[in-house]
């Protein structure tokens, strides 16, 4: 299986995430999450890891970027999810919402994926609960392919969050 953890610290140029999934079941969010349910103010700490993960990066010239695949109605999770996105633009993350109808279109970009220096694919596998399973070796040409299609239909997350805040 490919390491994910080595390649998130050892890219040289760009790292592209690509989130289809409507929930994932993260042990280290449940109780944020609980806390959003529950209509608390979450955020993730200054000093979160990832946070300093993409600090680190970005600082040093490198691009990371993210497209999150939506659709409506959004689920708690994903309402928390966007909740907590903020922070890691702060932090120099390059965060972008992509909204796909159900049915063909979703069809289109449904494969969790990590894209690495674009010479690397680790491809993301979930149980259908969300868990993470595990990373395989993916075709480079798709998923810059996938890239490119989620990029092309995606807002950037602060331009897509003032257009849909509730007054």
């Amino acid at each position: 299986m490919p390491d994910l953890s080595w390649w998130l610290s050892n890219f040289q140029h760009s790292a592209f995430r690509l989130e289809t999934l409507p929930v994932y079941s993260v042990p280290q969010e449940v109780e944020m999450l609980a806390a959003f349910k529950r209509g608390e103010d979450v955020r993730l700490p200054e000093d979160h890891p990832w946070l300093e993960r993409v600090r680190q990066h970005t600082r040093s010239g490198k691009l990371m970027r993210r497209v999150r695949i939506i659709s409506h109605p959004l689920s708690d999770y994903l309402r928390f999810e966007l909740s907590l996105y903020p922070r890691c633009v702060d932090a120099g993350e390059d965060i972008r919402i992509a909204e796909f109808n159900e049915g063909t279109e979703r069809a289109i970009c449904n494969q969790d994926l990590w894209l690495f220096d674009e010479t690397t694919a680790l491809m993301m596998s979930y149980d259908s609960e969300g868990h993470f399973m595990g990373t395989k070796s993916g075709s480079v040409d798709y998923c810059l392919q996938q890239r490119d299609i989620a990029l092309s239909r995606a807002t950037p997350l602060l331009e897509y969050t003032a257009r849909t805040a509730r007054p």
